[in-house]
């Protein structure tokens, strides 16, 4: 009874062991799960983190300097006011949010001389992009790089040396693609004008790039294709009357407000032996179908200014006589630059039975005004 007792003793000692290690087994791995558990907890709570990605770690610069290369430099973080522009000859880019607030820099504008101008050049505004309401100030100067002689297309087209809010247009009221002329140029003289724009408040941009162009100066040529007028022998075959004779007037000029050439008589036609042709009787203000007898003559020109209306000669079927007085009266005229215009001064004589036969002269006088 006594071995029972003691392999009893010895199981119970055996077990009790066995349950010991079991204890400090579990304890020992609960132990080094909380030390990791909370390792964890300390590195990585915190960080930026989504579904599909974590950043695993950050910082903050103290953002002193640049970022650089050879080939470009940071000034500052977008949104910022900074004090720098990178730029080149072509481009320039601005930092901060007022930079940003900035209309489009209009491009260069297109120049020309129409009607080879004198004293005014035709300026057509480049938008760069801009909305239908940004206004368009216009600079001008007789330097490329306007260093000097640096002055402002008024509103009215003029040049002014002060730029004035008034001063600031629509694409549409600088003329929209038709342009609008700067006047009171000097002639022969290069002129380069560039542009800026603004659309409301703290809006304007920097002036764009120029365009250049050059006046020309003051032209006009005139002539006749003929040096004289040669009638038939006036007899009773043709009536005494002869209406074949004509002159071609031909004008160029780039006169801003064209021309008028005014004709006249230094006397009636008058014989070697002092005998005389009266001239028509009808005057320049109110001609008249032929009626009569004289010398007289008639225009083509449709428009002619002066007194009686404008198309009184009734496109050159109608007559009146010449004057003797300068500068005479106005056969034919324009009121804008001109490249060969053409009007045809034609001439009827007609005499009588009565009349002395021999050889009739005079001189045809014409002058031509330009109105600059």
């Amino acid at each position: 009874m006594s071995k029972r007792i003691r392999k009893y003793e010895l199981g119970i000692k055996r077990k009790t062991k066995v349950k010991n290690k079991t204890f400090l087994a579990v304890i020992f791995v609960i132990f080094l799960n909380s030390l990791f558990l909370i390792l964890t907890s300390s590195a990585y709570a915190d960080l930026p983190s989504s579904s599909h990605f974590q950043i695993q770690s950050y910082s903050f610069g103290s953002g002193s300097t640049n970022s650089a290369s050879t080939n470009f430099g940071l000034n500052g973080v977008v949104g910022e006011v900074e004090y720098g522009q990178p730029s080149s000859s072509n481009f320039k880019i601005g930092s901060g949010l007022t930079y940003l607030m900035k209309a489009n820099v209009p491009g260069a504008p297109t120049l020309s001389t129409p009607n080879n101008n004198y004293d005014r050049i035709l300026v057509v505004l480049d938008t760069g992009g801009n909305p239908t309401d940004t206004t368009f100030a216009l600079e001008i100067s007789t330097t490329s790089d306007f260093s000097s002689s640096v002055n402002y297309i008024k509103q009215d087209g003029t040049v002014g040396s002060t730029l004035t809010t008034a001063d600031y247009k629509t694409y549409t009221n600088w003329g929209g693609a038709s342009g609008t002329y700067v006047t009171g140029l000097t002639s022969n003289t290069t002129y380069y004008i560039r542009a800026k724009a603004r659309q409301g408040d703290f809006t304007e941009s920097e002036y764009g790039p120029a365009a250049s162009k050059a006046t020309n100066d003051p032209a006009l040529t005139f002539t006749l294709d003929k040096a004289a007028l040669t009638f038939n022998n006036l007899n009773g075959g043709n009536s005494y009357t002869d209406s074949t004779q004509s002159d071609s007037v031909t004008t160029t000029t780039n006169a801003n407000n064209g021309y008028t050439v005014y004709g006249r008589v230094n006397q009636a036609l008058t014989s070697d032996q002092g005998n005389t042709i009266s001239n028509y009787t009808s005057p320049n203000s109110a001609p008249t179908a032929w009626s009569g007898i004289g010398f007289g003559y008639t225009t083509s020109d449709a428009t002619l200014g002066g007194t009686g209306g404008a198309n009184r000669f009734n496109n050159g079927t109608d007559y009146a006589g010449f004057g003797i007085s300068a500068p005479g009266d106005p056969v034919d005229d324009n009121t804008a630059p001109v490249t060969n215009d053409v009007t045809t001064i034609s001439y009827r004589i007609t005499a009588t039975s009565s009349t002395p036969a021999g050889t009739y002269k005079n001189t045809i006088i014409y002058t031509i005004v330009p109105s600059y």
